[in-house]
C-alpha cells in the first residue's frame, strides 16, 4: 500500500479541466436544485494557488452574484439554525459564496492590482438591505481583520456598514463573531472606534437574558474574549490614552459576570505564562501589572465597604494567584498579589496550580522563605479540596530544606506549616524537622 508521502502532488488543472469544471458549475446554476455544490467548489478552487485562465475569471462575477443574491432558505426570517449566526452562516450558500467572493478580492490585491469595485458594491448592498440575515453579519464579523485588509478605505468610508447600530440583532451578530473567533488588530479600533463600547453593550443587554445553558456558554465564551481583546488593546497601547483604556476595562468590569471577569484574568495569566520569544518591552509589561493592580484595589474598596460580597469576587482572586506563574513579570511583584489575594479569601482556592509553583520555587533558595509564606497563608485557609491536592512527594522537600535552612525566621515558618498539615490530618508530615532535633 503506497504511503501518503509517496503519492504524486497536485497536477495543476488545465485550461481543458477549467472549461469542464466552469461548464457544469454553469449547467448546475441552470437548474433549480440546491447549489451549495456550486458554493463549495469554487471557495475551494478559489482559496487555492492554482491560477485560472483569465477567460473564466470573467464569468466569476456573474456567478458568484447570482448565488449571493437568489434567496437561501437557511437564512429567510433570521432563521438561526445551529444557534450560532456564524455556524448558520458558513453553512449556507451565500455564506459560502461570499467567502468565494473574498478570495476573488484576495486573488487581486496579491496579484497587485486594484480589487474590483463590484466586489465591495456588492457587499455594501447586501449588508444595507432589510432582510438580509444577522447570519451574514457575524460572518464578515468574524472576518473582521481580513475585510480591513481588503477594503480598509472603503470601511473608513462606511463605519456603520458592519456593526449598523439602528439593527441590534445584526449589529449583535457581527460584534459576537468578532470576538468570539477573530483576533485583536490595533487597526479595527482605528476604523470602528465605537466597536468597544458596542461590544459592551450587546454583553450587558445578553447578561440580562434568561437562557438555556448552551445559550450561557456563548455569552461567557463571548465575554471573556471580549475581555481578553480590552486588555490586549490596553497593553498594546492602541487606546488614544491610559485613561480612555482604563475606562473601557472599568467598564468591562462592571458589566461582565463574575464567571466571565474571572474567565480573563485566568486568559491573561494563560498568555503571559508562556514563554516569549523575545523580552517584552517594559512598557508593555507595566501596563499588563497595572490591569491586576487596578482591579485588586477596586475589589479591596468594594469588599472594605462591604465584607459579605466577597462570594462576588473570590473566582477573580483566586484566578489572579496564577500569576505567580508568569515569569516575566518581578518575582516580588508576583508573590505580593498572590499573597494578598489569598489573605481575601474565605476558604482555600483551587490550589493544584499554586501548589506546583510553591514545590517549584520552594526548592530556590532565594525564594523559599516567600513559598513558605504563601503556603502557610493557604493552609491557613483549610477546605477538603485543599486537602486533598497536597501530596507529600511534592511537598516534603520544600519542608525539609525549611527546617535545614539557618534563617530562623524560616525554619519557623517552615514549623508553622508542618503544624498546619498535622492539623488537617496530614501525618506523613509528622517526623519531618524531627531529624534535626538534638
Amino acid at each position: 500500500m503506497r504511503s501518503r508521502i509517496d503519492q504524486p502532488s497536485a497536477v495543476a488543472p488545465s485550461e481543458d479541466d477549467w472549461a469542464n469544471w466552469l461548464g457544469i458549475t454553469k449547467w448546475v446554476m441552470s437548474q433549480t436544485e440546491s447549489r451549495d455544490e456550486v458554493a463549495r467548489f469554487l471557495g475551494k478552487a478559489l482559496e487555492s494557488d492554482y491560477a485560472i485562465p483569465d477567460s473564466y475569471i470573467l464569468e466569476l462575477p456573474q456567478i458568484l452574484r447570482s448565488l449571493i443574491e437568489t434567496e437561501d432558505a437557511r437564512l429567510v426570517g433570521n432563521k438561526n439554525s445551529f444557534s450560532d449566526w456564524l455556524t448558520t452562516a458558513i453553512n449556507s450558500i451565500r455564506g459560502k459564496a461570499i467567502e468565494a467572493l473574498l478570495s476573488v478580492a484576495l486573488r487581486q490585491k496579491n496579484a497587485g492590482t486594484e480589487i474590483e469595485p463590484w466586489i465591495f458594491e456588492l457587499i455594501r448592498a447586501r449588508l444595507e438591505l432589510p432582510d438580509e440575515s444577522p447570519a451574514i453579519f457575524a460572518l464578515f464579523g468574524a472576518k473582521l481583520r481580513f475585510l480591513i485588509h481588503l477594503f480598509e478605505s472603503k470601511l473608513k468610508e462606511w463605519p456603520n456598514l458592519l456593526f449598523p447600530p439602528d439593527r441590534p440583532m445584526h449589529q449583535s451578530a457581527a460584534l459576537v463573531a468578532h470576538f468570539k473567533y477573530d483576533q485583536p488588530w490595533n487597526a479595527a479600533i482605528k476604523i470602528f472606534p465605537d466597536f468597544l463600547n458596542a461590544a459592551l453593550k450587546t454583553l450587558e443587554a445578553l447578561q440580562s437574558e434568561v437562557e438555556n445553558d448552551e445559550a450561557k456558554q456563548n455569552r461567557r465564551d463571548f465575554g471573556s474574549r471580549l475581555g481578553t481583546h480590552i486588555a490586549c488593546y490596553y497593553w498594546s497601547g492602541s487606546f488614544p490614552n491610559n485613561t480612555e483604556g482604563e475606562a473601557t476595562l472599568d467598564r468591562f468590569f462592571a458589566v461582565a459576570s463574575k464567571s466571565t471577569r474571572a474567565a480573563l484574568i485566568s486568559q491573561i495569566a494563560s498568555i503571559w505564562e508562556k514563554p516569549a520569544k523575545e523580552t517584552p518591552d517594559e512598557k508593555t509589561l507595566t501596563r499588563v501589572m497595572h490591569i491586576w493592580e487596578r482591579r485588586f484595589a477596586q475589589i479591596v474598596r468594594a469588599l472594605e465597604s462591604d465584607s459579605d460580597l466577597i462570594p462576588e469576587y473570590d473566582v477573580e482572586l483566586a484566578e489572579s494567584i496564577d500569576w505567580l506563574n508568569c515569569e516575566c513579570f518581578p518575582f516580588e511583584w508576583r508573590f505580593t498579589h498572590a499573597k494578598q489575594a489569598i489573605g481575601r479569601l474565605k476558604k482555600a482556592p483551587r490550589s493544584y496550580r499554586l501548589l506546583k509553583a510553591i514545590t517549584e520555587f520552594g526548592v530556590l533558595p532565594i525564594r523559599l522563605e516567600a513559598m513558605l509564606q504563601l503556603f502557610r497563608a493557604l493552609l491557613q485557609k483549610p477546605s477538603d479540596e485543599l486537602r486533598w491536592a497536597i501530596q507529600f512527594k511534592d511537598i516534603a522537600p520544600v519542608i525539609s530544606l525549611g527546617f535545614a535552612s539557618d534563617n530562623p525566621n524560616i525554619r519557623q515558618l517552615t514549623e508553622e506549616c508542618r503544624d498546619l498539615l498535622l492539623r488537617m490530618g496530614l501525618t506523613d508530615f509528622l517526623n519531618l524537622g524531627n531529624e534535626n532535633a538534638e
